[in-house]
């Protein structure tokens, strides 16, 4: 084989790589402006919550509903129609026709997932990094994967780790499924559509 032919049979998978690598890797200040330009919007959502306690895993289904800076409703319709609405620092759960108001620092669990549901949702990085290490893998789909470990001992005793895996299209990101692993082996998984942007 003369040179040039061999020269291009060496070259020639590495350029073939290198071009299907993205022209720029993301990093958390890019996909937190990505997150923050998708404004308010809903997406329909699939969760499964995995419990130590039971021996099937619990399914249910919805929509969620963003309205920044900070305001998120859950509205579960299977297997039985409840509302969740995150305000600030109260969660207000409507379901059997009652009507009942949780502070959230009484509410760990629920503390975790307002913060990374709403830091995510309104690309507010500053604030999980409060509570959370960040971690942010560009994958090969050209979508991202966004990891918390929390910072804090007494957090870490709750929860191992959250996940946040999404797409990237322009200048928009969407959260897709974002999973949350609990330190007594707990695991919920939300599946999410893209969310549909709001228009004036």
């Amino acid at each position: 084989m003369s040179a040039p032919r061999l020269t291009f049979a060496i070259l020639s998978p590495l350029l073939l790589l290198l071009s299907s690598l993205p022209a720029q890797a993301i990093d958390l200040e890019t996909l937190a402006t990505a997150l923050a330009e998708r404004g308010a919007g809903s997406t329909a959502y699939r969760q499964t919550r995995h419990l130590g306690v039971l021996d099937e895993p619990l399914h249910s289904s919805g929509r969620l509903i963003f309205e920044p800076p900070d305001r998120l409703i859950q509205e579960q319709r299977e297997p039985e129609p409840q509302r969740l609405m995150l305000a600030g620092e109260r969660l207000v759960v409507e379901a059997d026709g009652r009507r009942r108001e949780i502070d959230l620092a009484d509410s760990p669990r629920g503390a975790a997932l307002a913060a990374s549901l709403r830091g995510v949702l309104n690309g507010r990085f500053d604030a999980l990094e409060e509570d959370y290490e960040l971690d942010l893998d560009e994958r090969h789909d050209g979508g991202w994967r966004l990891t918390l470990l929390p910072r804090d001992r007494g957090l870490a005793k709750r929860i191992r780790r959250i996940e946040i895996i999404g797409s990237l299209d322009g200048d928009h990101a969407a959260a897709e499924r974002l999973t949350m692993e609990f330190a007594n082996g707990d695991r919920s998984v939300m599946h999410m559509q893209p969310a549909a942007r709001d228009t004036p």
